[in-house]
């Protein structure tokens, strides 16, 4: 795993450049404990897919809202369920006939044209963990609760799609941030390389607390990098490297991180990239001065600069600060969208929502398709909104609701997905879904299918054992010609 701090959730720590050069040693170390060398091919399909929208993406930004956010309180109202189920919030018409959304989201309520609304997604998992890995991977994980990840763990989106189209430039092929998801007890498996081993996680990164300035000193060339030096280390690697005594099949990993990071050390296009302190100041306000703004458009420029796949999770701080109303940050603590009720600083689901959560959702998530859509990105940009599950119909005792993956929502917008559109539905109470149900599988075959992947590829783990990209076909109504 390639690391831009020492630790996920200590974001105020710094890296040297000794240990910058050491992150390739303690990841072979766990791609050595699992013995999971990556062998993945691209397999051959069956003629040339009929589906539309092919390949319409050139880079996916995943937006992950870790804990659940509620799909009947946001994306799928019910106002004319009973009580203890519709909730307190009132729907509000968009610019698209038929298609109303929460009134606490009202600048993406003025760009539903833009994006797709799936209100069927189901797998039935009420559980962070393995919730999390069938969301990011389209595929269930070996043990259901809140497991931690393995080395065998289906890899990841974009962990897939490095395998399958290693970087050509000095830039990452994956970037996450700004954190890394946890649950009480463990980090969530499936956001990893998983069997494809180690040299295909994602590059992490994170800014100092209190900071949105993810601009990493550590590549930067006035940070002291001596260009020499480096070439001196790069070429006793490299006469490591071909030393008989190397097991060149447990080794790959090593290789590929080493690599990397050489690739990266001292690249001012890869530093370039990562200055959103470039951007105009109006337009930082405009994507909110929190962790989650500063994420969205330090992710909008890392896939301008040819990133093809940037996760982006919704920020947990160490601190566990959260949103005021007007997007500043307020040190009360905040579950996420885990809006069970009754948490410190809080009084249930409504209160978190109206006024932690939705609002700079709203405003970053609206921003960025704005931006996009203004640079003539929108269409080869793929992006995409969702959480690991939806809540509970109904209200629980502590006015909040709880985990419910038996059907939720999603969003989806741009690299060849149809926008003004609705997908299926949930039932009258938003329990199980009505019409169109989609799987995991579908959802991740219509992922790889914008970015131009066929869902029958063939990837191979560590024992060299078959496995097809997604278990489904891609949903044809949600794609565009």
């Amino acid at each position: 795993m390639l690391w831009l701090r020492p630790n996920p959730t200590d974001l105020r720590s710094g890296l040297s450049r000794r240990q910058w050069l050491q992150i390739g040693l303690g990841s072979s170390a766990l791609a050595l404990a699992g013995k999971t060398p990556a062998r993945a091919r691209e397999g051959q399909g069956t003629g040339l897919p009929t589906i539309p929208g092919f390949g319409r993406a050139k880079s996916c930004i995943f937006v992950y809202l870790f804990g659940g956010p509620s799909h009947l309180d946001i994306w799928d109202m019910k106002p004319g369920a009973p009580e203890g189920i519709r909730g307190e919030f009132k729907p509000i018409a968009t610019n698209v006939p038929g298609m109303d959304i929460t009134e606490h989201l009202p600048r993406l309520s003025r760009m539903a044209d833009k994006y797709a609304i799936v209100r069927s997604m189901t797998h039935g998992d009420p559980s962070h963990g393995s919730a999390g890995h069938t969301m990011m991977t389209g595929r269930r994980p070996r043990a259901l609760g809140e497991v931690g990840p393995t080395p065998e763990d289906f890899p990841t989106f974009g962990s897939v799609l490095t395998k399958l189209r290693p970087p050509k430039a000095a830039l990452p092929p994956y970037v996450a941030l700004p954190w890394v998801v946890t649950t009480s007890t463990n980090f969530v498996p499936g956001h990893a390389g998983g069997f494809l081993g180690h040299g295909m996680d994602p590059f992490r990164v994170s800014a100092p607390a209190g900071s949105f300035e993810f601009a990493p000193p550590e590549l930067r060339q006035e940070s002291g990098f001596d260009a020499r030096r480096m070439q001196s280390r790069r070429v006793l690697h490299d006469a490591l490297e071909s030393s008989p005594a190397i097991d060149r099949h447990t080794a790959s990993d090593v290789d590929t991180l080493y690599r990397r990071a050489f690739d990266l050390f001292g690249n001012p296009a890869v530093a370039e990239a990562f200055r959103i302190d470039r951007e105009d100041p109006r337009l930082r306000d405009r994507y909110g001065l929190n962790p989650y703004g500063q994420s969205l458009i330090l992710a909008r420029r890392l896939t301008e600069a040819g990133v093809p796949m940037v996760t982006v999770y919704w920020p947990e701080r160490t601190e566990r600060e959260a949103f005021n109303n007007n997007g500043t940050i307020d040190p009360v603590a905040v579950p996420a969208w885990d809006t069970h009720g009754n948490h410190v600083g809080s009084s249930g689901n409504f209160p978190l929502l109206k006024n932690q959560l939705l609002p700079p959702f709203d405003l970053g998530s609206s921003a960025l398709l704005e931006d996009l859509s203004s640079r003539g990105r929108l269409d080869d940009t793929l992006v995409i909104f969702t959480g690991e599950f939806g809540r509970s119909p109904r209200v629980n005792g502590d006015a909040g609701r709880d985990h419910y993956g038996n059907v939720f929502s999603l969003m989806m917008a741009g690299g060849g997905i149809k926008g003004g559109c609705v997908h299926g539905s949930s039932d009258k109470i938003g329990a199980y879904p009505g019409t169109d149900p989609v799987n995991p599988g579908q959802f991740a075959a219509t992922l790889y299918h914008c970015l131009g992947i066929r869902p029958d590829t063939e990837i191979r783990d560590g024992l060299n054992r078959p496995f097809r990209l997604a278990e489904g076909e891609p949903v044809g109504a949600l794609l565009r010609g």
